[in-house]
């Protein structure tokens, strides 16, 4: 096992992090990830609703009592999901682990920030590259 700032905040045997993907990043995979001692990422938007996404990391939890994340990735679109009411999906299911990826989350990090962990952000807006933040 290696030791890590990574595998120290996040409670994991392994500094590696399966990123959220879309599509596959579902319960199963997430608790594979999870329990062979890596952080693994649900991936919200693969959820056709918020409440699918709800019942979708219970079911992550009946696979491993491993920490796991879940990803939301914002992206700029003329009809966008309802981004806040995922997030509350997130928060609600006592997800303690959140990664923001595509857009500016801004308006998603107050919400975020009250979680234990916040994985941070990636990706860019406007031309910017957002940076990590662990809190």
């Amino acid at each position: 096992m290696i030791r890590t700032r990574f595998t120290e905040i996040f409670g994991v045997d392994h500094p590696l992090m399966q990123g959220g993907m879309q599509w596959v990043g579902r319960a199963e995979l997430v608790a594979a990830v999870a329990n062979a001692g890596a952080l693994g990422t649900l991936t919200a938007l693969t959820q056709p609703t918020p409440e699918a996404l709800a019942t979708e990391i219970a079911r992550c939890r009946e696979l491993t009592d491993k920490p796991f994340a879940v990803n939301l990735t914002i992206l700029p679109t003329i009809s966008p999901p309802p981004y806040s009411e995922y997030r509350r999906a997130i928060i609600e299911s006592g997800v303690k682990i959140v990664e923001t990826a595509g857009a500016n989350p801004a308006e998603h990090l107050r919400e975020f920030k009250r979680l234990s962990q916040y994985l941070g952000v990636q990706g860019s807006s406007a031309g910017r590259r957002t940076s990590v933040a662990v809190t």
